[in-house]
């Protein structure tokens, strides 16, 4: 596996589950179980309407430390080295509990907070959906009634305090969802919320392939992927099965979550640690 086996064998020294790709940088963060408050010069926004989850800080606290981290994740993919920006990004992590709806939430806000791109963020783990409800919606229907039923897609779709942000949420969990995420009307879903707007960027939070033959089908349908792993946990064999498995090529980037910098003199920024809930690097 050339460069990236030699990142995974090096990570596995240092007991980190951090690894990049010739693709992309690595993007680390310390995740929410661990946090602790933001400083209280941070600026935190309140809506009324509904209650946010605390976690989905590039919302509610937009300049804080931790929101930054997302923004460094939104350049390095809106802004590649080389070649076109992904317009569809799939997230997803080796094992459940990783945080990849946290990331997924988090880089959508942080993309429709940009002056010119609209999200439309798809919640895909129709087994058990979150993304609605870290921004506050509930029992709601989405993608599985739409393609079980022919719910129509409009009526299935969540606006969010970002104007330019779009939910379609998992819906209720359906008996058949391998067989629904996999089906040819699923596939001209994806295509057709590529395809009908240029300033419209899709974030898919998808479950873990190792568990799920459905994000398999996805990956071959999407620009990119980005992977989830939880420092210090996330088994190196488990990350290179799932590069293999997706496809190396497509894979943008590593998402190295729960990595507390507070425990490490790795990077030198111990005087940071305040800002607590997670932490990146580009």
């Amino acid at each position: 596996m050339g460069k990236i086996n030699d990142a995974l064998i090096k990570s596995d020294k240092e007991n980190k589950a951090s690894v990049s790709t010739d693709k992309a940088s690595m993007f680390k963060v310390y995740d929410r179980n661990a946090r602790e408050k933001a400083s209280s010069g941070a600026i935190k926004t309140v809506f009324k309407s509904r209650d946010v989850d605390e976690n989905i800080v590039s919302l509610l606290e937009p300049q804080s430390f931790e929101s930054e981290q997302f923004k460094h994740l939104r350049t390095n993919i809106l802004f590649p080295v080389s070649g076109k920006p992904p317009r569809s990004i799939m997230v997803t992590s080796a094992v459940p509990g990783e945080g990849k709806s946290f990331v997924s939430s988090n880089l959508a806000v942080s993309i429709a907070q940009n002056i010119d791109q609209h999200v439309l963020l798809m919640d895909c783990d129709m087994r058990k959906a979150t993304i609605h409800g870290n921004f506050g919606f509930h029992d709601v229907k989405g993608l599985s009634e739409h393609l079980s039923k022919g719910t129509s897609l409009s009526s299935l779709l969540l606006k969010t305090e970002i104007n330019k942000l779009t939910i379609l949420p998992g819906g209720r969990p359906p008996q058949n969802p391998a067989e629904l995420m996999s089906s040819k009307k699923m596939a001209e879903l994806l295509k057709e919320v590529t395809s009908r707007y240029n300033d419209r960027y899709i974030i898919i939070d998808s479950p873990p392939p190792h568990l799920t033959s459905e994000t398999s089908v996805i990956a071959r349908q999407v620009d990119g992927i980005l992977l989830v792993v939880k420092a210090g946990s996330t088994r190196r064999e488990l990350v290179g099965d799932l590069l293999e498995m997706m496809g190396k090529e497509k894979v943008l980037g590593i998402v190295v979550n729960w990595f507390d910098v507070r425990s490490s003199a790795y990077y030198g920024y111990g005087k940071y640690s305040q800002y607590g809930k997670y932490y990146g690097k580009d």
